[in-house]
């Protein structure tokens, strides 16, 4: 850390209240000092990607595409994306383009954001921007007609004018069965990808009817759908556990637990702050220590 860092660090922790008065003039109200330490975005982007396009007017231009896919809509997708943004363009110094594709029809008559902005005191600080695609507004010929047939399992979600919702549930799997590619896993699990997304829009039966069960057994992506729900069953059995070990410990210690402080260890989510919670049962000296400290934390 240079020298500068720690110098104003510890002059913004003594004088918080001046460092806003510096930078808004004429500041009247209250600061609250909060803990610096920001949250690391561990989440893996959807898709990202470095793209060349040779066709502009201006020559070769590289740029990142970043995809968000939504099964539904999402009132903090705004600040998700804008973070993301930051994030990307950190690490690859390229410009972004940013994207989310919104998959449920659900959503249609929803107004779907497609922004970021930040002002205070009439003043714009961020506009942020992001395209939004909503599957259910496009033509599914424009996937068959360019085939693109790596989004042919998304077509079950596209506007269509077939009336009859088998009848275009059947057209969608036979198009997939009948892509030209001689790899048959791949095409398999062209099929299970088409089934679980249909799966958003259409009736589990129907979708049954149509999709061979020795296919979607031996599907790897389903296996792994299968595992990945089995892996969040545990994580939340094991945080689960440790609220019951909590209220136990206290239990065994302080005998009188409140109905209040039991439901608060059920609300704390964060399996770090469980183990946290669960060292302070053991060593605080008495109940109302251990609440006021949870309820401040």
């Amino acid at each position: 850390m240079q020298d500068y860092d720690i110098t104003l660090k510890y002059l913004s922790d003594k004088f918080p209240k001046h460092f806003v008065e510096f930078i808004i003039d004429g500041f009247e109200g209250e600061v609250t000092p909060l803990d610096k330490e920001l949250p690391t975005n561990k989440r893996q982007t959807d898709y990202l990607v470095k793209v060349k396009d040779t066709s502009l007017n201006n020559g070769i231009e590289d740029f990142i595409l970043h995809i968000e896919f939504q099964s539904s809509h999402d009132v903090d997708m705004p600040q998700r994306m804008m973070a993301y943004y930051a994030r990307i363009v950190d690490k690859h110094k390229l410009p972004v383009y940013p994207v989310v594709v919104y998959l449920n029809q659900t959503d249609e008559n929803r107004t779907i954001q497609s922004e970021y902005m930040s002002s205070i005191y009439n003043e714009d600080i961020m506009k942020f921007r992001y395209k939004v695609v909503k599957v259910w507004e496009i033509d599914s010929t424009r996937i068959i007609g360019n085939s693109l047939y790596g989004l042919f399992p998304i077509i079950p979600l596209t506007s269509h004018e077939i009336a009859s919702e088998k009848e275009y549930l059947e057209t969608c799997f036979d198009l997939v069965q009948n892509v030209d590619i001689d790899d048959k896993v791949l095409k398999s699990e062209m099929l299970v990808c088409t089934s679980i997304l249909a799966g958003l829009k259409y009736p589990k039966d129907m979708i049954k009817s149509l999709m061979k069960e020795e296919i979607m057994k031996e599907s790897v992506i389903y296996q792994d759908i299968l595992n990945e729900g089995k892996v969040e069953g545990k994580a939340e059995g094991k945080a689960e556990g440790m609220e019951e070990s909590i209220i136990s410990v206290l239990s065994t210690r302080f005998d009188n637990v409140s109905a209040n402080l039991v439901e608060m260890v059920h609300h704390i989510k964060n399996k770090s702050k469980l183990n946290d919670f669960l060292k302070l049962a053991v060593t605080s000296k008495s109940i109302s220590e251990f609440e006021q400290k949870i309820r401040s934390a």
